[in-house]
């Protein structure tokens, strides 16, 4: 009896320091986007989604730019608390108007309507991009935008380009993979269950906020090359910038990427075959450390692309500070130095001159 009472006591301490510490650190490392609103969106099955905004510094240019995060992210990675690391600061400093967008599930769009399913890729292009795309119109006036995303939501606007090509004047696809390696490490790990889901991705990144830049496990490595992350904004990161991963949303996924497929849930849509008959100026960006969206995958986009396109890998032996990763893209040492100016030329090429007309 005396066993059984300790161990309920010393589980219950356990629990008791777990709660503390991830309450402590969740608050000591809060670090809230500094823009200027929030523009709310309305889905057609009922989702609130958040925009956040920020208005142009100095003279207008339009369209305006939709930033759209990554998987298990939210709008902090591309409009992050830390200024300094903040890609629409930048591209508000440039003169754009900027709109970042939390996804269903994400960041001030994580809770849903009352009977909410879980989500899949297909929600994500079907319901939230017209919602943010309509919503933004009624906002500035604009029927496009200017399309930046990372990742997951590099996808996003290459299929949007797709479904929705009067709505979007040009695309910068950030390590956005669309073709997989069936063979790679990636896949392999998803086949061995090793990566089972990310239900608990916001708690886990909490937890192991504090730690975050002291070493630079494997599997940590996927995502980001830490070693390229100021330790301060990377513990950040994950304290504010990480988020769940519904089950329908990483089963599709899974079958992508072991697979190499990429496609809609019932099989209708090819996404990766739309690729050829889209007509937008493209930016494709890729780097040399990222085992999500490797340079060859990235390429092979850039590759099928129908339209102008612009390809560029930040490698230390091309002139950079360091070989990136999949994250620090966005938020690596200086990222704001070398990965900002060349997105901010590139969009303002794409778009009119301050105070002119549209493109």
């Amino acid at each position: 009896m005396g066993w059984l009472l300790a161990g309920v006591a010393f589980a219950a301490v356990s629990a008791l320091l777990v709660a503390g510490h991830y309450a402590f650190w969740t608050r000591k490392l809060h670090q809230p986007v500094q823009d200027d609103g929030v523009l709310r969106a309305i889905t057609r099955d009922g989702w609130q989604l958040a925009l956040g905004t920020r208005l142009p510094r100095g003279p207008e240019r339009r369209p305006p730019v939709l930033l759209v995060h990554g998987l298990a992210s939210n709008r902090w990675a591309l409009d992050s608390g830390v200024e300094s690391v903040s890609l629409a600061a930048h591209l508000s400093r440039a003169g754009f108007r900027t709109f970042s967008l939390d996804l269903r599930g994400h960041g001030d769009s994580r809770r849903g309507p009352r009977g909410a399913v879980p989500w899949n890729f297909d929600h994500y292009v079907e319901e939230d991009v017209p919602a943010a795309l309509d919503a933004i119109r009624r906002e500035t006036g604009e029927e496009r935008v200017l399309w930046v995303g990372h990742s997951l939501g590099a996808v996003t606007g290459l299929v949007t380009c797709q479904l929705h090509p009067d709505r979007i004047a040009a695309i910068v696809a950030i390590a956005g993979p669309m073709s997989f390696d069936v063979e790679g490490r990636v896949a392999g790990l998803l086949r061995r269950g090793v990566l089972v889901d990310g239900r608990y991705n916001r708690t886990l990144a909490r937890m192991l906020a504090p730690w975050a830049g002291l070493a630079h496990p494997s599997a940590a490595e996927i995502a980001i090359n830490g070693r390229n992350m100021e330790r301060a904004v990377y513990r950040r990161l994950l304290a504010n910038g990480i988020e769940d991963v519904s089950r329908p949303l990483f089963r599709q996924l899974q079958e992508w990427v072991t697979e190499d497929v990429c496609r809609s849930v019932d099989g209708a849509r090819d996404y990766r075959a739309g690729l050829a008959a889209c007509r937008q100026p493209a930016l494709f960006l890729a780097a040399p450390r990222d085992s999500l969206a490797p340079p060859d995958v990235v390429r092979s986009s850039f590759e099928a692309w129908g339209g102008p396109r612009t390809y560029v890998e930040f490698r230390r032996d091309a002139g950079h500070s360091a070989d990136y990763g999949h994250t620090d893209l966005l938020v690596g040492r200086s990222a704001a130095a070398e990965v900002f100016p060349v997105v901010s030329g590139w969009l303002a090429a794409q778009g009119s001159a301050p105070g002119a007309g549209g493109p």
